[in-house]
């Protein structure tokens, strides 16, 4: 028996030796994770925040981009550069002749769009020199020519699709926005249930380690009985058989802790290769909670309500754009100028005329059997629908945090019961314990106190980490921080706090 008990004292030492052995002997030296240090690791390198970082980006660099057309834009063009040599026919002489041309032309545009109106307010000034000569005269002529206009284009009768693609790109960025700073907030939420389930296993760890030392020592105050002759063989039997079961759960939560370890290192973005332990606080500090005001700051300041609110202004805006299928509109063009024509550049305006023009259009549509009445129709339907996603989100909040802060209250019991709970158990199996050393007690019942114990020390820890996680639940909830009595920060506090 004492052969069998070292044979598998044994393996449980060269399962040691083989997990530490399976460290690469170049690996970087062991580093100690804090909660904190998990987080920052996450938010650079998760893969989701790094997606949603990225169309953040660009939905700011197209709202900048539009809100850089919509400044006055500046223009110069150097074109209609042409040379020609070539003959023509004249049909009042009947004959044949040559003709030669040099023409250069560039011009100066000067672009203003009017958000408010969704028209364009423009300058253009044209500069243009010509060589031409005619065979059938014999004659060559040089001149320059010179045109100077403002020009005003608004379309009529219709949505202004200048303002409304503006506000589409705010709308997208403020949404972007929304998604940035929730998806921080669930990468904390998820960090931290690993981080805390790591330490649990960490814990387990450690109650099997002490639940295996006192298997062992169990196992060796009754051998010892034994072999003066005042021990029971089953007993005996009974001890070793729960020492080599706790030598078994030691060695399956060794096994489990490291496979753990890789899986958080997954999650936030570390090489495989890293060696790292955590050091958690799980220090029981009551958090006294106002629902009334956790209700209140969640409803004020959810970005999911705003989310809402973004998707009703897209559905109104759908809603406007429906209105424009098939509809009476029209456009005016408005543009006054002068023109001057010499071949003296210098006296190119002695001979200055002034042109106007107005120029207007418009389409009338006649039947289109429905198709307006009812595009309205399908998008007025989807903004009810986007009001009503609204309200029942309004409900949800408040359902969440309420319940939340119900079972905030409730855990803290649990953790005091989890204490008296330990306390209890040490008590109880301290004196069992020395009813067994005396023999009072068999192995069996022994280690069930064991068992008690170490059930009520996992039960604190989880109570402990519960308590912590639940916390994080209402502060996503409700975006106040109970435990620092502060407001959570995001994007959206940052702008506020700016502006």
């Amino acid at each position: 028996m004492q052969s069998r008990s070292f044979s598998r004292g044994a393996c449980a030492l060269l399962l040691a030796v083989l997990l530490s052995a399976a460290v690469p002997p170049g690996a970087s030296a062991q580093h100690v994770l804090s909660l904190d240090d998990a987080l920052s690791i996450a938010m650079e390198n998760s893969p989701n925040i790094r997606h949603t970082r990225l169309q953040l980006e660009s939905s700011e660099a197209s709202l900048r981009a539009n809100e850089a057309g919509l400044k006055t834009q500046f223009s110069f063009g150097l074109g209609n550069i042409s040379y020609r040599n070539t003959n023509q026919f004249n049909e009042f002489f009947s004959r044949w002749y040559r003709i030669e041309s040099y023409d250069v032309g560039a011009y100066l545009r000067i672009d203003q769009p009017i958000k408010w109106t969704g028209g364009q307010l423009s300058l253009v000034d044209n500069l243009a020199w010509k060589d031409f000569y005619s065979e059938i005269n014999d004659r060559s002529e040089e001149t320059y020519q010179n045109s100077l206009t403002l020009q005003f284009d608004q379309p009529l009768f219709t949505y202004n699709q200048t303002q409304m693609q503006h506000r589409s790109l705010e709308l997208t960025f403020e949404s972007n926005q929304l998604s940035y700073s929730i998806a921080l907030l669930d990468l904390e939420q998820l960090v931290m249930n690993r981080f805390y389930n790591l330490y649990q296993t960490k814990m387990r760890l450690e109650i099997n380690r002490d639940a295996m030392e006192t298997d062992r020592e169990a196992y060796q105050i009754m051998k010892n009985k034994y072999d003066a002759g005042i021990g029971k063989l089953d007993d005996l039997t009974q001890a070793e058989t729960d020492m080599l079961t706790s030598e078994s759960n030691y060695n399956s939560t060794v096994v489990s802790l490291a496979n753990s370890i890789d899986q958080f290192k997954f999650h936030i973005g570390l090489p495989i290769d890293d060696e790292i332990d955590i050091d958690a606080d799980v220090e029981f500090r009551p958090v006294g909670i106002d629902m009334n005001f956790a209700v209140r700051h969640g409803l004020e300041n959810r970005m999911q309500l705003r989310e809402r609110e973004i998707s009703i202004a897209r559905a109104h805006d759908n809603v406007i754009r429906a209105g424009a299928t098939n509809e009476f509109r029209g456009n005016l063009s408005l543009s006054w100028g002068s023109s001057g024509t010499n071949p003296d550049f210098q006296k190119i305006y002695e001979t200055r005329v002034d042109e106007q023009s107005v120029r207007a259009w418009f389409d009338i549509p006649i039947w289109d059997w429905g198709q307006k009445k009812n595009t309205i129709l399908a998008n007025e339907l989807q903004l009810e629908s986007s009001k009503l996603n609204l309200e029942e989100e309004r409900y949800r909040i408040t359902m969440g945090i309420r319940e939340s802060c119900r079972e905030l209250d409730n855990l803290v019991m649990e953790v005091e019961l989890a204490r008296r709970r330990v306390v209890s158990a040490e008590k109880t199996y301290d004196i069992n314990l020395e009813k067994y050393q005396n023999g009072d007690l068999t192995s069996k019942d022994l280690g069930q106190y064991r068992q008690y114990l170490s059930n009520a020390r996992l039960s604190e820890i989880r109570s402990l980490i519960d308590y912590r996680l639940q916390l994080l639940d209402l502060k996503i909830k409700s975006l106040w921080d109970f435990e620092n009595d502060r407001p959570v920060i995001t994007l959206s506090t940052i702008e506020e706090e700016e502006e």
